[in-house]
């Protein structure tokens, strides 16, 4: 508690400096009201398409979080609980989604990097993982990042802008008939991430248990409330040091500090790290506690969605016991 008192303390008297910060990239990224350049006035209201999803934006502030393993554990689960769902690897700097779904280049006609920069259609760039995971329930699409250099060093030149990234979700709620549609954004608080953020229905937020993570996922969920984005909160590879009690009250204070609702509190998990370049988790490994685990998040998720954020999101109830 003594680390999550002093993360409160930091929190008050820097959050002021850093907002103004992130406001002024909200206003750069969005125009001089971010809220007003995403009115149903504007040219951003949802779309028939987009209705029919629940977008779900996953995000960092810091790297090495999970956040991607994370994704693709939560992807796999909701197709596995019958559901329609994509995933979009946003994460242009550094993608590994590619990796953790055994995904080789020669089955790749086109990235997501080619559709935004309109070289491509996002047809080309779906790849049906239904069959390839071996799935028996539910519906799963991925789009893959490019993750050559000079792939990665083309979109960060050029860029793309929040219409253009509009359609693309538009065309694959609408052609694939998705029911939830996942993004894997970059870590940090950058203008894809931005993007990200303010076409989701709700933002996931993965941190560790540090200082310098909880408060950057606070600053986070601070941006977030300015784009009126619910967001709820992973904590991921809890120390050993950290017993179930001292886990459970670290997320209810930040539920409390945050406004937020904790789904749970992951421990650390060597397994999850050995079997990265192996294939996803929850397939490899069907009768590990985590995989229960993750199943237990999708459903709490999914149930976070239709109910909508907690008038007290003080009285969330954090999962946090161990795993072996």
């Amino acid at each position: 508690m003594g680390r999550v008192g002093n993360t409160s303390r930091r929190l008050s008297t820097v959050f002021g400096r850093i907002l103004r910060v992130y406001s002024l990239r909200l206003r750069l990224v969005f125009g001089s009201d971010p809220n007003a350049s995403l009115s149903p006035t504007r040219h951003l209201d949802r779309s028939e398409a987009l209705k029919i999803v629940n977008i779900i934006s996953v995000q960092s502030f810091k790297g090495g979080t999970g956040k991607s393993t994370i994704s693709a554990n939560l992807a796999v689960t909701l197709a596995q609980l019958g559901k329609r769902v994509g995933v979009v690897d946003l994460d242009l700097e550094g993608p590994g989604l590619h990796v953790i779904f055994g995904v080789a280049d020669a089955d790749v006609k086109a990235t997501i990097n080619d559709v935004l920069q309109h070289k491509a259609p996002v047809n080309q760039a779906v790849l049906d993982l239904t069959s390839r995971l071996k799935l028996k329930d539910g519906y799963l699409i991925f789009c893959p990042a490019g993750h050559k250099l000079d792939e990665i060093l083309s979109i960060l030149d050029t860029g793309f802008n929040l219409y253009t990234f509009k359609r693309i979700l538009e065309d694959l709620a609408r052609d694939y008939n998705l029911e939830y549609l996942l993004i894997d954004s970059h870590p940090g608080i950058e203008k894809d991430t931005l993007l990200s953020m303010a076409l989701c229905d709700y933002l996931v937020l993965i941190s560790r248990v540090d200082q310098q993570d909880l408060f950057g996922s606070g600053v986070m969920t601070e941006v977030a409330s300015q784009l009126k984005k619910p967001v709820v909160l992973i904590l991921n590879m809890v120390p050993s040091s950290v017993n179930e009690k001292e886990a459970s009250k670290i997320a209810d204070r930040l539920a409390e500090l945050f406004h937020l609702r904790v789904l749970t509190a992951l421990p650390f998990n060597s397994d999850v790290l050995e079997n990265l370049s192996k294939g996803v988790f929850v397939l490899e490994k069907p009768k590990d506690p985590l995989t229960k685990r993750f199943t237990e998040i999708a459903m709490k998720m999914l149930e976070a969605i239709e109910t909508g954020p907690p008038d007290d999101p003080s009285t969330t109830q954090s999962t946090s016991q161990p795993v072996a």
